[in-house]
């Protein structure tokens, strides 16, 4: 299926991590699939506002394709943002739009 994968960390808060693992399970899919589907979504659109993690939070650790780790760095580098607030933006917007949940 893919080829290769990266693993990238980010902060979450309790609230977003227990949020994420919620969905997933109603959803029926595993994180990782939840983890890309948001990051994926979150690169086709036009967001400019990004999200910074919570000081405070607890350091996650995920696996992304290859591909979609390089569209994070490219996006990363136009907006002028770290790598880790682009994956965090993209979890915590998808998760409030599919779940209608705001964190």
């Amino acid at each position: 299926m893919d080829t290769h994968e990266t693993l990238k960390q980010l902060k979450l808060g309790e609230d977003t991590r227990s949020a994420l693992k919620s969905y997933a399970a109603q959803e029926g899919i595993f994180l990782k699939q939840l983890y890309r589907d948001a990051v994926s979504w979150f690169l086709t659109s036009n967001d400019p506002e990004y999200l910074a993690s919570p000081r405070d939070g607890v350091y996650i650790s995920i696996w992304l394709p290859d591909p979609i780790v390089m569209e994070v760095k490219t996006r990363a580098e136009e907006d002028s943002q770290p790598q880790n607030r682009v994956i965090y933006t993209s979890l915590v917007k998808y998760l409030a739009k599919k779940s209608k949940n705001i964190i």
